[in-house]
């Protein structure tokens, strides 16, 4: 893959994580208190832990945070919140439903991830500027999130 498709599939994951933690913080305020609560606070935390390494994968190949990126950021934040106003039996308020769809989607967000780091590893096989990044490490977290 040439730097400017990685560029652009980097950009997009760090836009889709964007919204992911923003998804993990509602979840956990409608949560804290509860072993889901215990989960998310450490998924949120490894999250963005994630997000930081392809911010430095990305700064690695050439990439700056842009008009293109803050567009793509700020559109998923704002597709996150635009998603709570779905119809979840409770208009107003939290439901059981509203957890259902929120740990559905995170289970896909944290399936997208295990494929980044799946995909990232290849390229760094034939790319020195990704030398020391624990790929397969990182792959395994998200793939326990699934569990």
């Amino acid at each position: 893959m040439n730097d400017k498709l990685l560029r652009i599939y980097l950009d997009d994951h760090l836009a889709l994580m964007v919204a992911e933690v923003e998804l993990i913080g509602r979840c956990l305020r409608s949560n804290h208190a509860s072993p889901l609560g215990e989960f998310l606070q450490q998924l949120e935390t490894e999250v963005s832990a994630q997000r930081s390494m392809v911010q430095d994968i990305f700064q690695r190949i050439g990439g700056k945070e842009g008009i293109e990126s803050t567009a793509k950021q700020s559109a998923a934040w704002l597709a996150e919140k635009l998603g709570r106003l779905k119809l979840n039996g409770s208009f107003l308020s939290y439901s059981s439903l509203s957890r259902v769809v929120e740990l559905e989607t995170l289970s896909v967000a944290a399936q997208g991830r295990v494929g980044l780091w799946d995909n990232l590893e290849a390229v760094a096989s034939e790319d020195q500027r990704c030398e020391g990044i624990p790929f397969s490490t990182i792959r395994e977290q998200s793939q326990r999130h699934l569990n």
